[in-house]
């Protein structure tokens, strides 16, 4: 599923920038852009019994000919919750919330008038914090390693615009989880550009 997700976002990367040079909407020659995202986190840990939560994030960035760009930004996954969870003949109520900073690259196909494509692609740097309800301290794991996301939008102006989400994040938490946990954020953005 990984190397799915990889080649695919990678594929519409390469895509992006010859044929975005079509775009309806005019665009300049680069723009320094801002985005922030809000929507609904979810993990894949098993034994969790509530695996979604509210997810957001912000990017900041610039983007050539409104084509392909780079980005660094931060993103918080939500708090899922596993209650009762069973520990050696004790029960607890437990919260992993998992966030981090992103640096990456991202592509955008400018298709029919104002509509558009999206993809992106880079590094996680993940915390991963364990919360066990009646403790003092958390357990906390880091790890780097990749992100991936598609998506597709609207132009209301060269420097506005909104679109819907999808990213997936790996997150490894050595002495945590014994497994990757691969939550995905789908969100809505609103993205501000600013002209060059």
């Amino acid at each position: 599923m990984r190397q799915l997700l990889l080649s695919v976002s990678l594929g519409a990367l390469l895509l992006a920038a010859p044929l975005a040079s079509r775009a309806a909407v005019e665009t300049g020659n680069g723009d320094l852009f801002v985005n922030a995202s809000l929507g609904s986190a979810h993990s894949d840990v098993s034994g969790l019994t509530k695996q979604d939560d509210f997810g957001y994030g912000v990017n900041v960035g610039y983007r050539w000919n409104d084509t392909w760009g780079v980005e660094a930004g931060y993103v918080d996954l939500g708090k899922p919750e596993a209650k009762g969870y069973p520990v050696y003949n004790n029960t607890y109520n437990l919260k992993l919330h998992v966030t981090g900073w992103t640096l990456g690259v991202n592509g955008k196909l400018n298709l029919a008038e104002h509509w558009f494509l999206s993809a992106r692609l880079g590094a996680f740097f993940s915390n991963t914090k364990l919360t066990v309800e009646g403790y003092s301290n958390d357990f906390s794991a880091n790890d780097t390693n990749l992100y991936v996301g598609v998506g597709a939008g609207y132009n209301f102006s060269r420097n506005l615009s909104v679109g819907i989400n999808f990213d997936r994040y790996e997150a490894k938490a050595k002495g945590i989880l014994t497994n990757t946990n691969n939550p995905y954020l789908l969100s809505g953005t609103v993205e501000y550009r600013f002209g060059l």
